[in-house]
């Protein structure tokens, strides 16, 4: 799986460069996976793949990004994809609160 989450990564990193932003993308297993600027506008992303329909999330770990972009005042996105379809940077305000955490659908 570590594989599939580098190339997703590097996938995104590189589309974001194409589009004008410059990207800092953190090695290994570290938080947040990625920092983006542009235009005076920075994003704090985190990257999740998944076979299938939702991605779940942690509050703690939601907590923490949302604490990251707020000192840098930064938005906060996750940058979602399934499987063999294309990706998407969704803000927090389209993550559901569960009693567990927080879950993306993507139907």
């Amino acid at each position: 799986m570590y594989k599939k989450g580098y190339n997703f990564e590097r996938k995104i990193k590189l589309e974001l460069e194409s589009q004008g932003w410059k990207v800092i993308r953190s090695g290994g297993s570290k938080k947040p996976d990625m920092v983006a600027a542009r235009d005076g506008k920075i994003i704090i992303i985190e990257c999740k793949i998944t076979k299938g329909k939702k991605v779940y999330l942690e509050t703690d770990e939601v907590e923490k990004l949302l604490d990251v972009a707020n000192h840098f005042k930064a938005e906060c996105m996750y940058a979602v994809q399934r499987i063999r379809e294309s990706w998407s940077l969704v803000p927090l305000d389209s993550l559901r609160k569960t009693d567990k955490g927080y879950v993306f659908d993507f139907d």
